[in-house]
């Protein structure tokens, strides 16, 4: 017989489960429930024991303990299922390892439901990176036109040079300060700014030049020369204002 039921590990912890003296069947099931689903460890007399994905960590006493059974009983139960091939034991001074040896066709749903969920996991990383690119690409685009007063769209090979500059730490504010120094550059102002294009600022030497470039200097105000003040003539017109003579 083929086909698949859900068991959920919570049916351990139902009453109904553990009431009564367990069958060999249920028993059988409960091993499959108790074995670890992922890795995990626990301290046994001081003494660390690993238990891998479909290992079941538990003695047989306390195997015993939950089935209601004898431990006599449960040895045998255990050791014919390794005849069957079904498990291995791993016995030490002071535990015995259960591993089922066919966990992972028991588990093939979960593992598929796993590996479906690592796929979306992926595609949702996958689709915000290029989400945040083509967030970087706009701002990018939108600095330039909003500086330079331009319409530029740019394109793939300018968005893929642009991200080759960011992936080299450039950033925003970077290509913000190199699109406005090339854009108070009197040569630019001169050829009325056709060469500051989205393909001129992601050219890595472009932006080097234009991103360490001084602001150009203000013009300085030239003096205002002032004739010499004749003291001779200026004291003979105070003289005449004082006196009422013009």
């Amino acid at each position: 017989m083929e086909g698949w039921i859900k068991l959920h590990r919570k049916l351990q912890d139902n009453p109904l489960w553990t009431s009564e003296k367990f069958t060999r069947g249920q028993a059988w099931i409960d091993l499959i429930l108790l074995a670890n689903h992922e890795y995990g460890y626990f301290y046994c007399r001081d003494h660390k024991i690993e238990v891998k994905r479909g290992q079941v960590g538990w003695s047989h006493l306390r195997l015993s303990q939950r089935w209601c059974w004898s431990r006599s009983k449960v040895k045998k139960f255990i050791e014919d299922l390794e005849k069957e091939q079904q498990v291995k034991q791993q016995k030490s001074k002071s535990m015995t390892m259960i591993t089922i040896v066919n966990y992972e066709e028991y588990q093939k749903k979960e593992q598929q439901k796993d590996n479906r969920k690592a796929t979306e996991e992926q595609q949702n990383d996958t689709n915000k990176k290029k989400k945040e690119e083509k967030e970087k690409y706009l701002f990018f685009i939108k600095t330039l036109n909003e500086i330079t007063g331009k319409k530029c769209r740019g394109n793939e090979t300018v968005k893929s040079k642009l991200l080759e500059r960011i992936k080299e730490g450039y950033t925003g504010r970077d290509f913000k300060i190199a699109i406005t120094n090339a854009f108070k550059d009197d040569y630019h102002k001169e050829n009325n700014y056709k060469y500051l294009t989205p393909e001129f600022f992601t050219r890595q030497d472009k932006l080097d030049k234009w991103l360490n470039a001084a602001p150009p200097e203000k013009p300085k105000k030239k003096p205002v020369n002032l004739p010499p003040i004749d003291m001779k003539k200026e004291a003979e017109a105070r003289t005449k204002r004082e006196t009422g003579i013009i």
